[in-house]
């Protein structure tokens, strides 16, 4: 069945406000819902790549990810990124996947002006996450990647994944797999700064020498085509991939590049011992967060800014500031 979600209104369920009022009367739950989703940290990295040439030593790359706008996000908090972002002054630009909640599009104005806030001398450039497609998709009951509707409270969706945790078999639904592209989405992006690497490479010429920069399709889609996107990579030149779900790091390993920029993971977001593992989806549970050493290539799976939920602990949103060395 086709779903268009611009006929869809963000959903509402009188559990979803309990939830809020327990948040509010309890002590516990006022910081991961009040108080840490609305934080966001800054995270330094310099990171050696082999054969750098001269010109592109310290070059500046920020990225953020998984901003999963929705009307509860507030205005103040996405002020409040663009301001981090401006001061560290970045070269270039990158956003790793999901845009939208449950592939809403509720908020385009918004978008549209958050996105226009931002510039960098390079470029800023883009991918496409689960939630950004014509339709949302996820791990349904069976542990495959399917399309997920938004019509069950949030709260309940937790604490089902809290006392049954989904498997994961990695295969993907045919429904799935012809999944089109957001046309609404992909329109607003062209009246943005950011230029969208869909299974595509860019190679920014930086002070004489170049940067490649290639972004992959989405993994749980079965959109991510190595293949495709490494085409017009030069292998001259040190590269950045961009790849929203870290599970497709594996496929990335016989392709040149040096560092992989992911997310998805938005960090654990409920990080508490013997809880985070029920909701992550992912299967490299290594890419959990942070820096990790794949192979050859160094990985960076960032905590993200937002949440389809605005709950998070021990997880607090993140911007990274990569320089290369």
């Amino acid at each position: 069945m086709e779903l268009n979600s611009n006929n869809i209104k963000p959903s509402f369920h009188v559990s979803d406000l309990l939830w809020d009022l327990w948040c509010v009367v309890s002590i516990i739950g006022i910081w991961p819902r009040f108080i840490e989703p609305n934080l966001v940290t800054t995270t330094k990295l310099s990171l050696p790549i082999s054969n750098l040439p001269e010109e592109l030593k310290d070059l500046r790359i920020l990225q953020f990810s998984d901003l999963h706008l929705h009307p509860r996000v507030p205005d103040f908090f996405l002020t409040k990124l663009i301001s981090k972002a401006r001061k560290l002054k970045p070269d270039l630009i990158v956003f790793t996947g999901d845009f939208l909640c449950y592939s809403l599009l509720s908020e385009a104005e918004r978008l549209k002006k958050f996105l226009n806030s931002f510039s960098a001398p390079y470029g800023c450039f883009a991918i496409l996450g689960n939630h950004d497609y014509q339709q949302c998709v996820s791990v349904n009951e069976k542990g495959d990647y399917d399309v997920i509707r938004n019509d069950t409270s949030l709260i309940y969706k937790g604490f089902q994944r809290l006392f049954s945790p989904l498997p994961l078999s990695k295969k993907v639904t045919p429904e799935t797999q012809s999944i089109e592209h957001h046309q609404q989405l992909m329109h607003l992006l062209k009246e943005t700064p950011f230029k969208l690497l869909d299974n595509a490479t860019a190679v920014i010429p930086i002070h004489g020498t170049k940067l490649n920069l290639c972004g992959v399709g989405e993994h749980m889609l079965g959109h991510c085509k190595p293949e495709k996107a490494f085409q017009g990579y030069d292998k001259n030149y040190p590269g950045i991939i961009l790849a929203h779900n870290p599970d497709c790091v594996p496929q990335l390993q016989q392709y040149p590049g040096d560092v992989i920029l992911s997310g998805h993971t938005h960090g654990g977001q409920v990080n508490l011992p013997l809880m985070w593992r029920k909701f992550i989806l992912i299967k490299n549970i290594q890419f959990k967060r942070g820096l990790v050493k794949a192979g050859k290539k160094w990985v960076y799976v960032n905590r993200g800014i937002g949440s389809v939920f605005p709950f998070r602990w021990f997880s607090v949103p993140e911007i990274l500031l990569l320089t290369l060395e």
